[in-house]
């Protein structure tokens, strides 16, 4: 592959998260052979919004394996890299330009936050949304972008239901019973093109951000309401002790004395 494509490469250690240990190098040479990795070709054509690149973290739903059902939500969130993008060498080691985490990122002294929920386009952080409307404005078809993302999220499933859907029918006996979140990752370059970047199992539902809050609480409700799980406001209601003491006193025989006869009576519900 490094006789075809000179790189760069981008390095991934195995089961991490939050960009913890990614790193790029421009020649297998500086790869380390004692760590369990995963080595990928670096899409350096990014499509960029200002200068800077992002990516677009998506939530995605499979409530069934066998027969295969997927949901994919219709917002999500483009998080922006701090450092305006540059292709040349000599920044390859420059995290905060090159790697688009968020965790990694607002460590930045560059990173900006935004307090407004409604304000979805400014700051580090965008709206999915936000970023189609840019592109729309830009001239860019959008619909055939979002076709070709749905492409690649079915694929990516696809890849994995073989293993998956035999671990099902093993392990879960009432397959209705179970559902999974996943957080895709998706890359989109300047042509246009989409790339999956890695598919995240318990994606973050952390809100640090209005916006985070706004988009991550809604996706929970409609997952919720998807897989049929009835919401209950907990300020509506009494509280479980409370509850459950009210039932245990209902519960409770009431004795009455009838002469020599004692007479228990409880009332069932």
């Amino acid at each position: 592959c490094f006789a075809k494509d000179k790189g760069p490469w981008i390095i991934k250690p195995v089961a991490s998260s939050r960009g913890r240990g990614i790193y790029l190098v421009s020649n297998p040479s500086q790869i380390s052979m004692d760590e369990n990795i995963l080595v990928s070709r670096y899409i350096n054509n990014p499509l960029l919004i200002d200068e800077f690149k992002f990516d677009v973290r998506l939530y995605v739903v499979v409530t069934s394996y066998d027969p295969l059902l997927i949901y994919v939500y219709e917002e999500g969130l483009a998080r922006f890299a701090t450092v305006k993008y540059d292709q040349t060498s000599t920044n390859i080691k420059n995290t905060f330009m090159h790697l688009t985490n968020y965790s990694l990122n607002k460590k930045s002294s560059d990173y900006v936050s935004c307090d407004d929920p409604e304000v979805e386009d400014y700051g580090n952080k965008w709206s999915m949304s936000a970023v189609l409307r840019y592109l729309k404005q830009e001239g860019k078809d959008t619909t055939l972008l979002m076709r070709q993302v749905e492409d690649l999220i079915i694929k990516a499933v696809l890849s994995a239901e073989l293993q998956i859907a035999t671990a099902c029918k093993m392990f879960v006996p009432h397959k209705a019973n179970c559902f999974e979140l996943y957080g895709f990752d998706v890359l989109i370059d300047s042509n246009l093109k989409p790339w999956l970047l890695e598919v995240n199992l318990s994606p973050s539902l952390s809100c640090d951000a209005p916006l985070d809050l706004k988009i991550k609480a809604s996706m929970i409700a409609d997952m919720f309401s998807l897989v049929g799980l009835v919401g209950q406001d907990p300020l509506s209601r009494q509280s479980l002790s409370d509850r459950f003491m009210v039932d245990k006193q209902a519960a409770a025989p009431r004795v009455q004395q009838h002469g020599d006869k004692t007479l228990h009576s409880c009332s069932c519900h």
